[in-house]
């Protein structure tokens, strides 16, 4: 049995001509479209420990979301850059539907008296990886305004409050209380995001 090779080089250069027939609404390139596309979707997707059943939804549901109009928001000049974007589509997708869980929505493959009678609420601490909560988390600190990265990263170091006041000039106790907000708006990021 061969080896699967990359999304990048299973698909060709001429896919970036297929999504802009995609994108004038030639239904024989979205036809085109779908096997690629579900290999890419199939790859980011092993991160998330879901069932056949709930990947195949997410899958489909990100495949509708392209050809609502999302496909036309793809600007890019690359293969890698597509494959970037689909990714990000699919990955997002994903997330919705692990959030969705968490908020207490029934699963497809659940019965409701299951999740009543067992009185404990779903864990999906193992539905999105570790590697993809780090990056999250990277993304979220590279937001944070430049006064906020640099008491994080100091943290992140091993610094101390006092250590921190002292390199920055602030008083300990401000120090303090801006690295507690800090931390709790990045945890509270993290657990919307299903980390």
């Amino acid at each position: 049995m061969n080896a699967r090779l990359p999304p990048e080089e299973t698909i060709g250069a001429d896919l970036l001509d297929l999504v802009r027939r995609c994108q004038g609404g030639d239904p024989d390139a979205w036809r085109a479209l779908l096997s690629p596309f579900q290999e890419v979707g199939r790859r980011t997707l092993r991160s998330f420990r879901l069932s056949a059943a709930d990947l195949d939804d997410i899958l489909a549901d990100a495949l509708t979301a392209l050809y609502a109009g999302g496909l036309a928001q793809f600007k890019g000049a690359t293969v890698a850059e597509l494959v970037g974007f689909l990714k990000a589509i699919v990955r997002n997708r994903a997330i919705d539907f692990v959030k969705g869980r968490r908020k207490g929505e029934v699963y497809p493959d659940v019965a409701a008296e299951t999740l009543v009678t067992s009185g404990a609420p779903y864990d999906i601490s193992h539905g999105i990886a570790d590697y993809e909560c780090l990056e999250f988390l990277r993304q979220e600190v590279d937001k944070l305004k430049r006064e906020d990265r640099e008491l994080y990263l100091m943290k992140a170091r091993g610094l101390k409050e006092r250590e921190i006041a002292e390199q920055t000039g602030r008083p300990p106790g401000t120090v303090a209380s801006q690295i507690a907000r800090l931390l709790e708006r990045l945890r509270a990021s993290l657990r919307e995001r299903g980390c």
